[in-house]
């Protein structure tokens, strides 16, 4: 069943703005028609781009048709069915970068029949028509929106087909076991042998184990593609916005002697040995003097909330103050399972006067770091503990094979529910006909990760997050 209209689509692939090339892509059965409506060679002659091999490039120029006015200089490389990235005919216009001449291009070949891609057409169409499966197309978001070395190794991996693979893996054996289980119900006649409970049991458990296993990489999933929210705090003038900086490893939040330098919250993404973490430097904790200060203690404390990491700042040339209990108390309202805590010690460059064990025990923290980011003391320490607690507790595949979005959890979630009802209904010696219901739930929900069952308003939806030309 298709999803579309079997028309030509038409769009800018490259992002809008100036730059050396960009590209016009053209795909669908009037493709190289409309190529060969517009495109002429270097001598200004019409040319057969039909009867082109594909997989070519050639050099001439983007005409107006009515007119045969130059439009744009280009290099056309021409693409042919199957072997393309939608598996349509596709033509590409590598033209100069600048938006109003790519406008025009565009212009001219929708003008002569093409229609305006939507939002992920392209990749919607490779989807549709078998090329990759609905993964593959996740993954191809994922590839494009990677911050870090480790999550484009993990989009890359999802995209030559990973999960895919692992999923029709487990397709396979449920179908297997539906079809043991379902043969001699519906062959009476034939004297099949019925599967025993035992070994429905035994292929159950492992298919649940390895279930199981995909719903833990979530969490290592997601901080690949997302990041790891990382909140710096401390009373005021301890040396946040230095650190900030240092980890940003350039001057982007201002830093003076002065006490209550950064009112707003500061955000930046950083990437630490493959690792990304949302890195923010907030306004000290102190009594606000004015509604400013207020407003910017407010967001710190909501910031405070959301964080997975806090990284606890604390002037070490100097005894605890009641600034300082304070943050305390604010990070221990705030600390779960979920949520670490890194002491970091500032300005051990001068004389120690912090009571370290009282500190450490106040926040229930077995170490901390020691720095002076004004000698630069203590920071590849920092860069390893930051690393090292953001995997910790983390299911860390070695296969590659990781799950990244919540869509695709929960589908694992919703397979693992039914398969545990397959067991209990095992237990209380529930008939097969009745089990094969749950076997089935399970087939459909592992399907709608690839896209092998799945309704069409999912589709639109996944690929609505894409960006026009893609």
């Amino acid at each position: 069943m298709k999803f579309w209209e079997n028309d030509t689509i038409a769009a800018i692939s490259t992002p809008i703005g100036e730059s050396g090339i960009g590209i016009v892509r053209i795909s669908g059965p009037k493709a190289l028609e409309i190529a060969q409506e517009v495109f002429r060679d270097k001598n200004l002659n019409k040319t057969k781009i039909k009867n082109f091999f594909s997989h070519t490039v050639h050099y001439g120029f983007v005409i107006d048709p009515e007119c045969g006015d130059k439009i744009d200089e280009v290099i056309l490389v021409l693409m042919k069915k199957p072997k393309t990235y939608t598996r349509e005919d596709i033509v590409e216009f590598n033209c100069h970068g600048g938006i109003l001449s790519l406008r025009k291009v565009l212009e001219t070949v929708i003008d002569c029949g093409a229609r305006m891609a939507e939002p992920g057409e392209f990749t919607k169409r490779a989807f549709l028509n078998g090329r990759i499966d609905l993964s593959q197309a996740e993954a191809v978001i994922d590839l494009i929106q990677a911050k870090t070395e480790s999550s484009l190794s993990s989009s890359l991996a999802q995209l030559g087909g990973s999960l895919k693979k692992k999923i029709a893996d487990l397709r396979h054996r449920l179908i297997r076991v539906s079809a043991e289980i379902e043969a001699p119900m519906d062959f009476p006649d034939q004297d099949i042998k019925e599967i025993s409970p035992k070994k429905v049991e035994e292929n159950i458990n492992y298919i649940l184990k390895e279930i199981n296993f995909l719903i833990e990489t979530l969490n290592y999933g997601k901080i690949l593609k997302e990041g790891i929210n990382t909140l710096i705090v401390g009373k005021a003038n301890v040396g946040k916005s230095s650190l900030f900086n240092t980890l940003l490893r350039e001057n982007r939040a201002i830093v003076t002697h002065l006490p209550g330098t950064t009112r707003d919250t500061i955000e930046e993404l950083i990437n630490i040995k493959g690792i990304a973490f949302k890195i923010m430097d907030t306004a000290g904790l102190k009594n606000p003097e004015n509604i400013i200060e207020k407003i910017s203690i407010k967001k710190m404390m909501k910031h405070l909330k959301e964080a997975k990491l806090i990284l606890a700042m604390f002037d070490a040339s100097v005894p605890l103050s009641s600034e300082d209990k304070e943050v305390i108390k604010e990070i221990n309202k705030e600390k779960n399972e979920n949520k670490k805590v890194i002491i970091i010690e500032n300005k051990i460059d001068l004389s120690e006067k912090i009571d370290r064990e009282k500190l450490l025990s106040l926040l229930d923290v077995k170490d901390s770091i020691k720095m002076s980011l004004k000698e630069k003391i203590g920071i590849e320490g920092l860069e390893e503990k930051l690393t090292r607690m953001a995997l910790k507790g983390l299911v860390i595949p070695e296969n590659g094979v990781v799950i990244n979005n919540v869509r695709q959890a929960n589908q694992l979630k919703r397979a693992k529910q039914a398969l545990e009802h397959v067991l209990l209904g095992l237990k209380g010696e529930i008939t097969y006909d009745f089990l094969t219901i749950d076997l089935k739930d399970a087939l459909d929900s592992l399907g709608e990760i690839t896209g092998d069952s799945i309704n069409d308003e999912i589709v639109n939806d996944i690929f609505s997050r894409f960006c026009i030309g893609k």
